[in-house]
């Protein structure tokens, strides 16, 4: 019995796996050996800085040497910096290049600056950071820290400081300038002239006045290269006219004066204001070093009225001591309106009266009339002066004088002796005194029915007659 169990129990166990079926056996697990990597890898392998001692806020290179310690080529190189502790000049904290093959190095240089803050005596730390690409254009980045010592300034020197050994360079200046319109309007060409001093302590050599700004060219190397630079001004304002921007002057002892002039014109689209203008001295001193030296000087462009003055119709005639009027106007030109404020009218030898009034605004082509009235006060030309004023574009007072000429006749009066007497009236004569005796004639004259009138009055002659002379008059008596 205790034999049959083994037996019955694998019977048992055939029957199942004989029921459930059968399954393929499973496949032994294959293991593949990894193969190196191929991919390029940048390391630091040394950094150093200019100078002996970082000072706080000054100035220092920084030299450092990259390694490709992979197995491929680094392409597409980009190192960068963070400000800091130091900080980077020049580059912008950025420097590139373009490949690097296995197992090479390369050198590379960044301008630095010790952060003013930093602390004296102590480590300053510099963030670097490196990014590049393999062959494929897989990306990788690697960061360094670098580590620098900062100084300390130096200690205050106690005692009289060394004075500096002056250097013998030209020094030239610009004393004064004027123009020669005045005001400058735009579109008026126009003469300036410079008065210029050499205040340096050597004499200044070939001389060259450049308007608008420049300086000279530092040779190359190369024969020929190296000249005056000119052409980087603006013109824009005031632009050279007849000849270029650039005029030679020669040679100026230490101490002496020269005055050059050169010919110019305000641009036509100028609008009024004040303008600087960039006046550039390029000189060499008798060891044939260069110098430049920079001015800038002022001008004032103004846009004032363009107006006109006259008669808007011919003026009477006027006569010496008698009023007449005087027809004026006052016509605006320009392309703009302008605002007047008063116009006045004078003459000499001569009263007026509504003479002034204030104008106002005039449209461009308007016009304002004004009516004066004039008396002159003896015969001949008079000359009518017109006085109007306005405020400038720099808000000064200003005035606009303009004349005008017109004749005055001598006065007409009634001619004597014209019209039997002289005038309407004819001339004043006298009637002789009458006698007692004519009184009675004439009565009795009257009772007979005769002229009985009174004595005649004194008539003047004009030329010789017989009979009694001028003046006297003919007694008239009784008839018998």
């Amino acid at each position: 019995m205790r034999r049959s169990l083994p037996l019955l129990l694998l019977a048992v166990s055939l029957l199942a796996l004989a029921g459930l079926g059968s399954s393929p056996a499973r496949p032994a697990l294959q293991t593949d050996t990894p193969e190196p990597s191929s991919r390029p890898i940048l390391i630091l392998m040394s950094y150093s800085a200019s100078g002996s001692s970082l000072l706080p806020g000054k100035d220092f290179t920084l030299s450092f040497r990259l390694g490709n310690t992979g197995t491929a080529k680094a392409r597409n190189i980009i190192v960068s910096f963070a400000a800091g502790d130091f900080l980077p000049r020049g580059t912008g904290g950025v420097i590139a290049d373009t490949a690097m093959s296995a197992g090479a190095d390369t050198g590379y240089q960044q301008p630095m600056t010790t952060s003013p803050d930093a602390a004296p005596h102590s480590v300053g730390t510099l963030a670097m950071s490196v990014s590049y690409t393999d062959v494929d254009g897989n990306a990788f980045s690697e960061s360094f820290t670098l580590t620098l010592r900062i100084g300390s300034p130096p200690a205050a020197v106690v005692g009289p400081a060394p004075t500096a050994t002056p250097i013998a360079r030209p020094l030239l200046l610009i004393d004064g300038y004027e123009t020669t319109t005045v005001p400058l309007k735009p579109g008026t060409q126009f003469v300036l002239s410079l008065r210029i001093r050499n205040a340096g302590s050597a004499s200044a050599e070939e001389v060259t006045l450049i308007v608008g700004g420049g300086s000279a060219d530092a040779p190359s190397g190369t024969p020929g290269t190296g000249g005056v630079s000119g052409a980087g001004g603006s013109f824009a304002t005031f632009a050279p006219m007849g000849t270029s921007n650039v005029q030679f002057l020669g040679a100026l002892a230490t101490g002496a004066t020269l005055t050059t002039s050169m010919h110019l014109i305000v641009n036509n689209t100028t609008t009024p204001g004040a303008y600087p203008l960039t006046l550039s001295l390029v000189s060499t001193d008798p060891g044939g070093e260069t110098f430049t030296d920079d001015h800038v000087i002022t001008l004032l462009v103004y846009s004032p009225p363009y107006i006109e003055v006259s008669y808007y119709q011919p003026p009477d005639a006027l006569f010496a001591g008698q009023p007449g009027t005087l027809p004026l106007q006052v016509v605006n030109l320009d392309r703009k309106s302008v605002i007047l404020a008063r116009m006045t009218v004078t003459a000499e030898g001569a009263e007026l009266s509504n003479q002034q009034s204030p104008i106002g605004f005039l449209d461009a082509g308007g016009y304002f009339t004004l009516d004066p009235t004039v008396i002159p006060s003896v015969a001949g030309p008079l000359e009518i002066v017109v006085l109007i004023d306005y405020l400038d574009d720099f808000n000064d007072p200003q005035q606009i004088q303009h004349t005008l000429s017109v004749d005055v006749l001598e006065a007409s009066f009634p001619e004597e002796g014209g019209g039997g007497g002289g005038g309407p009236e004819g001339p004043i004569v006298e009637t002789p005194p009458e006698t007692f005796w004519q009184k009675v004639g004439r009565f009795l004259r009257g009772l007979l029915g005769l002229d009985s009138a009174g004595p005649q009055p004194l008539l003047p002659t004009e030329g010789p007659s017989e009979g009694p002379g001028p003046g006297i008059p003919v007694p008239v008596g009784p008839k018998g």
